[in-house]
């Protein structure tokens, strides 16, 4: 009868420990495949914003001085200007065939140039509003993994795992051998995942930019106070 009872007992331990042990792969490799599909939809952002980066070309092209640029950069809320120095650096035949696809109207050269940097604009809003979707749906998904990475840290610390399982062995080691406490917060500390982290250089943030119906009038008036041609 004591044979039988420790037999069970034996099997029960077994099974435990292969539970824990499969539960902590099973996690890690959650956590590992989140943690790719966060570096991918951080690739596939900052592929965007680099093509993101010809409509704004487009907006300081359609704008012309660098006082008008400045102006409505104020304006907006754009005071860094993204992609500016990159747009300096084009050939003046680059710059001017960034606005040929777009056709304005008007009966002065005030009512042309202001209608251009209109239908630009309403371009430019609506891709950076795009952007902008992506780039808070990233931050979300960052902070999600990283409170599913802090719970595995928290479930799967080696220390209390070896104590569970030195109780099921009545206090005999977990490691055949032994480990020394150095050793034990070295391992520890290899089995733990690591919080993921995302610089301003990793994830460039872009601009909130009003859509146009909201921001229509005022951007005319500076548009007319400072219309370059």
């Amino acid at each position: 009868m004591d044979d039988a009872v420790d037999r069970a007992l034996d099997a029960l331990k077994f099974h435990i420990k292969k539970e824990i042990v499969d539960n902590y792969f099973a996690d890690r490799v959650y956590l590992e495949e989140e943690t790719a599909l966060l570096k991918e939809e951080v690739e596939a952002y900052r592929r965007d914003l680099n093509l993101a980066s010809r409509r704004f070309c487009t907006f300081y092209q359609a704008l012309g001085a660098e006082s008008a640029c400045a102006s409505a950069c104020e304006l907006l809320g754009m005071a860094d200007r993204p992609f500016y120095e990159q747009f300096k650096e084009l050939a003046p035949e680059v710059c001017r065939g960034l606005v040929k696809p777009y056709s304005c109207w008007g009966l002065t050269a005030t009512g042309r140039y202001c209608s251009l940097v209109l239908k630009v604009y309403e371009d430019l809003q609506r891709e950076v509003a795009k952007l902008r979707e992506q780039y808070d749906k990233i931050l979300i998904h960052l902070r999600l993994l990283n409170e599913d990475i802090d719970k595995f840290n928290g479930s799967y610390d080696f220390g209390l795992i070896a104590a569970q399982i030195e109780g099921l062995e009545g206090r005999h080691e977990v490691i055949s051998g032994g480990l020394l406490g150095v050793e034990r917060e070295e391992l520890s500390t290899r089995m733990r995942f690591k919080r993921q982290k995302l610089e301003p250089e990793d994830l460039p943030a872009v601009p909130v930019l009003p859509p146009l119906k909201e921001i229509k009038g005022r951007l005319k008036e500076v548009l007319t106070r400072v219309c370059p041609l």
